[in-house]
């Protein structure tokens, strides 16, 4: 028999109205309330960078916060600390242990060297020779491989259970929870550390996603850019962060009295083979990946209370989900309430499943659907109930949190309330 998978902890560092976030409360309580993470944004030294905003979070700060939890971890960049906090956070809400089996599933994305650490090692000749002469800062290629981070993670919490990195575009953290959900049902192990990190505020990552026309620049909407399914949407808004879930056995956490938060029930994947930069017309990838989830987690259309969407504000994503959602439950009596937290918090690319999965989870454990904000002007394409401005009461059942990301690659996460059974 297969055991039962449930959410018992989460840990995430994050950034609301210019201001740190460090705890699932704090997250919780902006996210319903719609408050932004997006603030004015230029890389360092450049002031005339074409892409003017972004969800970040103060690193100096971060760093002076975090100084005691992260004294003696292993050399990171800036994501990797993200991570590594955030893991840190998940382990004690979740009162862990190191008695325990734990394993640990991240996401991995776009390595972070910063401007002038590439400097140094193109000054110092060709890279490997230059590891020889050069010593390595908290940028430097030895601390941004894409395994660091899950090698930090599993020292720092003594795991000594199965490790695994995924990179897997803008849905690797939703892979990352679905491998780790399989492999608890299956009983390789007991409890895993699941979610991710990244950072993509530096020009190098920046400048290739604004070449590729995926960044929103210029808007009469200000610090309001990030405007999922609105008529002038125009394209992402990059954030920044780390959120990790501790999913465990249902018999792992009522044996220990763990809070248990919501159950994850199933979780598909699939590929477009469509576009590296677009989706299908006709979200074939898209609508594979949420059918797989609810065949796994055997339920239908009609349970679906709500969905928290991958929700990009670009053109096409935001189009093309609201078709598929509208196709999957055209026969339902009505359609399921669908928000977009990425509205708030921006686009974390390969990390952007974990805080939203986190979202749904909590929206789950509340009742409370989480709003979109800056709807203002709906498009005629976009014709569901986003969730407008507002957070709104409602028993969640229910829910599905989607994550589409570039080569086409999807992932689909449902999540159901506990109940005690």
């Amino acid at each position: 028999m297969s055991e039962r998978v449930v959410i018992s902890g989460m840990g995430i560092v994050s950034a609301f109205a210019g201001l740190p976030c460090y705890t699932k409360e704090q997250y919780w309580n902006s996210i319903r309330e719609g408050i932004s993470a997006v603030t004015d944004w230029q890389p360092e030294g450049c002031d005339d960078f074409p892409v003017r905003y972004a969800a970040a979070i103060n690193f100096a700060q971060f760093k002076t916060d975090h100084q005691q939890m992260l004294a003696g971890s292993p050399l990171l960049e800036r994501r990797g600390y993200f991570g590594l906090a955030a893991a840190l956070h998940a382990y004690k809400d979740a009162r862990l242990d190191k008695s325990m089996s734990i394993g640990c599933a991240v996401c991995s994305g776009v390595p972070d060297i910063s401007d002038n650490e590439m400097l140094a090692l193109q000054a110092a000749g060709a890279y490997p020779e230059s590891l020889q002469t050069h010593q390595p800062t908290d940028m430097s290629g030895l601390a941004c491989s894409n395994d660091r981070m899950v090698s930090a993670i599993a020292e720092k919490c003594d795991i000594t259970g199965p490790v695994l990195n995924i990179n897997g575009a803008c849905a690797g953290a939703a892979q990352a929870l679905g491998m780790a959900y399989r492999a608890i049902r299956r009983g390789e192990v007991d409890v895993v550390l699941a979610g991710g990190a990244d950072s993509v505020l530096n020009t190098r990552v920046m400048s290739g996603l604004f070449l590729l026309g995926a960044t929103a620049t210029t808007s009469p909407k200000g610090l309001s850019l990030c405007c999922p399914f609105d008529k002038q949407r125009s394209g992402l808004v990059a954030g920044e962060g780390g959120a990790f879930l501790v999913l465990e056995s249902e018999s792992s956490a009522k044996a220990r009295g763990a809070t248990i938060y919501a159950e994850v029930i199933g979780y598909g994947s699939s590929l477009d083979a469509y576009k590296i930069t677009a989706p299908h017309p006709e979200g074939q990838g898209a609508k594979a990946a949420m059918l797989a989830a609810m065949n796994d987690a055997q339920i239908q259309p009609q349970d679906i209370d709500y969905i928290n969407a991958h929700g990009t504000s670009t053109p096409l994503n935001d189009q093309v989900e609201t078709h598929v959602i509208k196709d999957i439950f055209s026969a339902c009596q009505d359609y399921p309430l669908v928000s977009s937290t990425k509205s708030m918090i921006g686009h974390w690319i390969s990390a952007a499943a974990a805080p939203e999965a986190m979202a749904t989870v909590l929206g789950i454990y509340h009742g409370v659907v989480p709003p979109t904000i800056n709807l203002m002007t709906p498009d005629s394409d976009c014709d569901l109930d986003y969730v407008s401005h507002c957070a709104r009461e409602k028993k969640i059942r229910y829910a599905l949190s989607n994550s589409f990301g570039f080569g086409g690659i999807n992932a689909c996460l449902a999540f159901g309330a506990y109940d005690g059974r």
